[in-house]
């Protein structure tokens, strides 16, 4: 309807939604909780006499108090400054003009914000998804005037107009609410759940969970351990190898035509695919003498790494064979070498090709000796 009218396009809809279902309240004399009901007629009653008084909290400075106050104080303002973050991440891609909202001067203003609340006897705040989406789809919520506008109106509403305010229906709300949920739930997800990884489908279910049933701070805290958790069993998993026989430095060229097994490795190594690293190697069957493992398309991560591939070259090594250790970083090949007091073993060799071999560092480097040398 309200599209329909030329004179009534410039009403927001959840305004014109609030204003008639008051006045359908009023008129009608329905029995419906109202403002009044919940907040108390005292906060409804105008005037001058509703603005704060400026000072400081009467809360005890000590060490007391502070155990008390400072948990909720970092629940609040990871919870606050995630809600912000979040909603204007969703505010830049609705409005797609190409320009990006700055995440410091957010945290920045909203911190300022709760200062000068708590000084006035406020409560801490946020940015609301909600209040952001009906601005955004009023058409004048593509600026920070916007919000600033609504927080004059609201303190102007509440010093002149605050009887009239205290007549709106709690349901007119609660379904400007309900709507502004319907809009922003991405519905698309619950058609893809069943098509995504279940480690992930599980993630969205976690969090899920503990938002409504904890906080937001939470959910983050689970989300994330969730994830890191899950990568690292994808990575743990993901090393592989492949393995040829291949020619020996003498073949071909009049010496002995023995052939050595060649394992190229995929996937990367770290303390979490040690283990799968160890199973893919078999000493005892190995033929040759001679046992080449190459990097080339694996990476090594950390010392666990190292370790695993020095005791693997002892197995060797115990069992009569060479290990021929090929596309190692120059990093890793120092790493491997201060394992040993007196260098590599023989039976542990590092084939270094400048042209060809990658650079990068271990994610951990070891100290042996003095401490000055690592």
């Amino acid at each position: 309807l309200i599209p329909k009218i030329k004179a009534l396009r410039a009403v927001p809809p959840s305004l014109g939604a609030v204003v008639t279902a008051t006045l359908v309240a009023r008129l009608l004399r329905l029995p419906v909780r109202t403002l009044a009901d919940v907040a108390g007629a005292e906060t409804f009653r105008g005037g001058l006499a509703v603005l704060p008084k400026i000072g400081l909290p009467a809360v005890p400075f000590t060490m007391d108090a502070l155990r008390v106050v400072l948990p909720f104080a970092i629940t609040m303002a990871a919870v606050g400054s995630i809600e912000s973050l979040l909603t204007m991440q969703l505010l830049d891609g609705i409005a797609d003009d190409g320009k990006r909202g700055s995440t410091s001067k957010e945290n920045i203003g909203q911190g300022i914000g709760n200062v000068m609340s708590g000084l006035t006897g406020g409560i801490g705040g946020c940015a609301l998804i909600g209040q952001s989406l009906i601005n955004m789809e009023s058409g004048g919520g593509k600026s920070r005037l916007s919000g600033m506008s609504m927080a004059l109106f609201l303190g102007m509403g509440i010093v002149a107009a605050a009887p009239l305010l205290a007549t709106v229906p709690i349901a007119a709300l609660v379904g400007v609410m309900l709507l502004v949920c319907q809009g922003t739930f991405s519905w698309s997800s619950l058609r893809i759940l069943h098509r995504i990884p279940r480690l992930d489908a599980a993630i969205i279910g976690i969090v899920s969970y503990t938002t409504v049933a904890h906080d937001l701070a939470k959910a983050v805290v689970a989300g994330t351990v969730a994830s890191a958790l899950g990568l690292a069993w994808k990575l743990s998993t993901s090393i592989a190898a492949s393995t040829d026989m291949v020619a020996g430095p003498g073949e071909g060229a009049g010496g002995s035509s023995s052939k050595w097994k060649s394992y190229s490795l995929s996937g990367p190594l770290y303390f979490g695919s040690t283990r799968q690293f160890a199973s893919l190697f078999d000493v005892k069957k190995d033929p040759g003498d001679d046992i080449i493992i190459d990097f080339t398309n694996s990476r090594v991560m950390d010392h666990s790494a190292i370790e695993a591939i020095n005791d693997l070259a002892d197995k060797y090594g115990a069992a009569g064979k060479k290990v021929h250790l090929r596309h190692l970083s120059k990093n890793c090949g120092d790493m491997l070498a201060k394992l040993h007091k007196g260098g590599l073993p023989p039976y542990e060799i590092i084939e270094s090709d400048p042209g060809t071999d990658p650079v990068y560092d271990v994610a951990v480097r070891i100290i042996t000796g003095n401490p000055g040398t690592n």
